[in-house]
């Protein structure tokens, strides 16, 4: 028998993962995107990821329709944008700066430390989600923007390098238990 449903989100929750908005165009032009943090690379020849989409999800439609999305890979301090199109805002592009790829689809250039332009090569249903399988046409990054926005048992935070060995820790406190809701990390975003 599966594991039910609340104790499966507990379980990935507790897999840290970086935060991306896929965007795309609706049939009539109309941008649409959604947050997601189930971004995943495939393979490096040819270079290929995959994004889940939920069946509930309102751009799943365009998504199917025009088969090519951006995966904007969000950094430190875009919390709110990534919580604005997480929600069922009717227009997520209204206050958003973005500007349209070559191939004319939506780049949030001013919030992302890198993009992947894809084209859907397949789509798998799974449960109560699709598996978007794409081929990754174009892409950038933009180090200068700092570290990615990560989420980890329902809150954002950041992602922060190792220092190396000859670095003194900035802090160094004993070690505590704590439990998960007392868990505060690095950066957190509030």
């Amino acid at each position: 028998m599966p594991l039910d449903r609340q104790s499966f989100f507990e379980v990935m929750a507790s897999f840290p993962s970086g935060v991306a908005i896929v965007t795309t165009l609706s049939d009539d032009g109309v941008p649409r995107g959604l947050t997601t943090t189930a971004v995943c690379s495939v393979s490096a020849h040819p270079p290929t990821i995959l994004v889940c989409v939920d069946l509930a999800s309102r751009t799943l439609a365009a998504l199917r329709a025009r088969r090519g999305f951006v995966v904007n890979f969000m950094g430190e301090g875009r919390s709110e944008l990534c919580l604005l199109f997480a929600s069922k805002a009717e227009d997520k592009f209204a206050q958003v700066a973005w500007r349209p790829t070559e191939e004319g689809l939506p780049l949030l250039h001013e919030d992302v430390l890198a993009w992947a332009e894809c084209t859907t090569i397949e789509e798998h249903e799974v449960g109560d989600h699709v598996v978007l399988l794409a081929l990754v046409e174009d892409g950038g990054v933009q180090p200068e923007l700092g570290p990615p926005l990560l989420y980890y048992r329902r809150s954002w935070g950041v992602w922060s390098p190792v220092h190396e060995a000859e670095e003194p820790d900035p802090v160094r406190i004993p070690a505590i238990e704590v439990s998960a809701r007392d868990l505060r990390w690095q950066g957190a975003e509030f």
